[in-house]
């Protein structure tokens, strides 16, 4: 059983920006058992007028909200210079909105409703994000809309802070965990990955890690499509997964439009 409920060595700042009130209420009563101390409020100008008073370690900030979106907010937010990280909540998911708040600088997208373990495994993540990772663009990658013209083999697109694929000579592209996510779970034990002939979507956890602490990780997908290859390698040893490893190969299905989502690394890379 996963030991979520243990409290942070040092007890951790949350800022939560919601206009609901029972959402309050639930991220409230989890996050506090998990030993986080809590503000709340309820309009995203609120939370940027709270946060020149206050210092936070991370804040929970709703999609659709009125006067300003959750969207509008990491805009604002990130171009005041903060890398506080943030997660995105929305009870309306759309995977374009998931991804571009990836890409703007989100840590992560939970979708309402959202169980205990669907909410601590992105907070967990989130605060343990070193600040130099945080930065959008990554190291390395380019900020420019990619298109199928920029692929040639060996190109490597990123879905930030999760997983990465690698366009292939034939078409397919193979899917891997970004390196980031690898390093915050640490000493992986089990890999759940699908079946070859299922199917995946951009933006949705494909994959799951669990650590030696039985802390399982859901890596959402780069893009969508249809699994032809598994690595079984790495099923059978995941002490073999690296960066560098790929998890399973794909035929994509939406690639003209997934693919101005994500973050393309240069080729050299």
């Amino acid at each position: 059983m996963s030991n979520d409920t243990q409290t942070p060595k040092t007890e951790t700042r949350i800022l939560i920006i919601d206009d609901e009130e029972i959402v309050h209420a639930s991220l409230k009563k989890i996050l506090t058992r998990a030993g986080h101390q809590i503000e709340s409020v309820f309009l995203a100008k609120e939370g940027l007028e709270r946060l020149t008073e206050e210092q936070f370690d991370l804040i929970i900030v709703d999609l659709m909200m009125p006067e300003m979106n959750g969207i509008q907010f990491l805009e604002q937010l990130r171009q005041s210079g903060s890398r506080i990280p943030v997660l995105m909540v929305t009870g309306y998911p759309t995977i374009s909105t998931a991804v571009k708040a990836l890409r703007l600088g989100a840590m992560d997208y939970i979708a309402k409703p959202f169980t205990r373990k669907e909410l601590l495994s992105p907070v967990q993540r989130a605060l343990s994000m070193p600040e130099e990772e945080s930065v959008i663009p990554l190291p390395g990658a380019s900020d420019k809309v990619i298109t199928k013209d920029h692929l040639v083999p060996g190109s490597i697109c990123i879905l930030p802070r999760h997983s990465w694929a690698k366009f292939e000579q034939d078409g397919t592209f193979r899917v891997g965990v970004e390196k980031s996510f690898l390093r915050i779970c640490e000493h992986i034990v089990e890999v759940m990955i699908p079946e070859e002939m299922d199917l995946i979507e951009q933006g949705y956890v494909g994959i799951y890690l669990q650590n030696e602490n039985h802390h399982e990780h859901g890596v959402a997908m780069p893009l969508s499509g249809q699994v032809v290859e598994i690595n079984q390698d790495i099923i059978d040893n995941p002490s073999l997964l690296t960066q560098e490893s790929w998890l399973i190969r794909i035929i994509p299905s939406h690639l003209n439009e997934e693919l101005s989502r994500l973050v393309l690394l240069n080729v050299e890379q």
